[in-house]
């Protein structure tokens, strides 16, 4: 919906952002307008005497109540533009009044009061410029009834004795009635909007909530991860170590088993200890000033030696520096290098590279494995989900390194082709870099 003018120097309207509340209010009242209509010829006739054209009067709450099935019929289609057919439906009722006014009295009939209803629900739910030209209608339709022809017999009752009386009472019925109506309009969606309020707001701590859980659940992802690596080369040293303490010839070899036994438990604890103080990932970490070749040196001090020797970092064409989770960026690329080693026969290198596009500064991490079928590229990224043997891996490292992108404004993209390796994206946002020294 396009703002009305001067919307900005007062309350705004309900207007159509809440639209789903304020319709249906708009078809009970006007459900309740033809009703009161019919009543109310009923007991002008029947009651009071009164001398007045029952079947032209009847037709125009008939009109009332066939454009109202009309309105509950286009409902469902409402809800993004509901506004100018609202619009159109009070300008109609304004008619509509106009016709009954004039048919049953004339400017001296005293529910010509009810023009100001149309009014107060078009300042209420549809703008200025709505409540306006309802306001200019409604002033149209109210001086037409001094040049329409009136109906002599009632023309004649609210003339003759007790004139004053009668109208004084349809006045007091009249503006009872156009208080009544709007009040309990208002107050409705009044307590509508507060409801709808109560419920944002009770939505809004349920996704912080889990938003907090899936914080907790991908800081307990990524330990998993980082100690698998560690804990599997424990059991297998450990396997070595007890067979050759077992055959009672422990050797040399048993040493290096036991040396890197301690080694692995050592590094566990760093990962557990770095962890608690980080929380992981991007969870409690702020951004700090980065160069990426230093990063990228970060990088390659992550790798056990062995995996050292088969990396190939490519220096960047131009300096470049990012502020970002310094720690979350390291771990997302060294999961994606180890990645691309394990898919790497032997002794085949991988490549690690950065550089900075139009709008992103983008890693690359090259192998040369076997790469991909597309039913496999399709999948790769989902949590738990890996082609290898078990206990080689759980399928979280692409996984993790996507929520660190994600999170940081970018994107993890997969290329590959069977038979012509992967090449695998780990690219930031542009808003979170920038040139060293800026």
């Amino acid at each position: 919906m396009t703002p009305d003018p001067g919307q900005a120097h007062g309350a705004a309207p309900v207007s159509g952002a809440h639209a789903e509340i304020w319709l249906p209010w708009i078809v009970r009242l006007r459900w309740v307008a033809a009703a009161g209509q019919v009543c109310a010829i009923v007991v002008a006739r029947a009651a009071l005497g009164l001398d007045i054209p029952v079947g032209w009067l009847l037709l125009v709450a008939a009109a009332t109540g066939v454009s109202n099935g009309a309105l509950v019929a286009l409902l469902p289609r409402l809800s993004k533009a509901p506004v100018p057919t609202v619009t159109s439906v009070l300008a109609l009722d304004v008619v509509l009044l106009t016709a009954l006014l004039a048919l049953s009295g004339g400017p001296a009939n005293p529910f010509s009061v009810l023009y100001l209803v149309h009014v107060a629900l078009a300042a209420v739910v549809l703008g200025v410029r709505s409540a306006l030209g309802i306001a200019t209608l409604s002033a149209i339709g109210y001086a037409s009834l001094f040049v329409l022809p009136g109906v002599s017999g009632l023309e004649h009752a609210l003339h003759g004795p007790g004139a004053m009386t009668l109208h004084l009472a349809g006045m007091w019925i009249a503006t009872a009635a156009a208080a009544g109506i709007i009040g309990l309009f208002v107050a409705q969606i009044v307590a509508a909007l507060r409801r709808r309020e109560a419920q944002v707001r009770a939505l809004e701590r349920t996704a912080a909530r889990a938003e907090k859980l899936v914080s907790l659940s991908t800081l307990a992802a990524g330990a998993a991860h980082e100690l698998a690596t560690p804990l599997g080369t424990i059991a297998v040293a450990a396997g070595e170590l007890t067979r050759r303490l077992s055959s009672g010839e422990p050797g040399p070899a048993a040493k290096d088993d036991a040396r890197l036994i301690l080694e692995e438990v050592a590094r566990c604890r760093e990962i557990l200890s770095r962890m608690q103080a980080g929380g992981g990932g991007t969870v409690g970490e702020g951004p700090e000033p980065i160069d990426v070749i230093d990063l990228l040196s970060g990088v390659r001090e992550e790798l056990r030696p062995f995996e050292r020797d088969r990396l190939r970092i490519e220096r960047c064409p131009e300096t470049l520096a990012l502020r970002a989770p310094r720690r979350a960026i390291v771990q997302s690329l060294v999961s994606l290098v180890r990645n691309a080693l394990l898919a790497t026969p032997a002794p085949g290198s991988v490549v690690l590279r950065a550089g900075r596009s139009a709008e992103r500064v983008r890693f690359e991490v090259v192998d040369e494995g076997a790469g991909m079928t597309h039913d496999v590229l399709e999948r790769a990224g989902e949590p738990f989900f890996t082609t290898r043997a078990p206990g080689e891996g759980m399928g979280l490292g692409i996984f993790l390194a996507r929520a660190v992108a994600e999170q940081l404004g970018g994107a993890v993209r997969l290329e590959s082709q069977p038979g012509r390796g992967t090449r695998a994206l780990f690219e930031v946002d542009v808003d979170a870099v920038g040139g060293v020294g800026e």
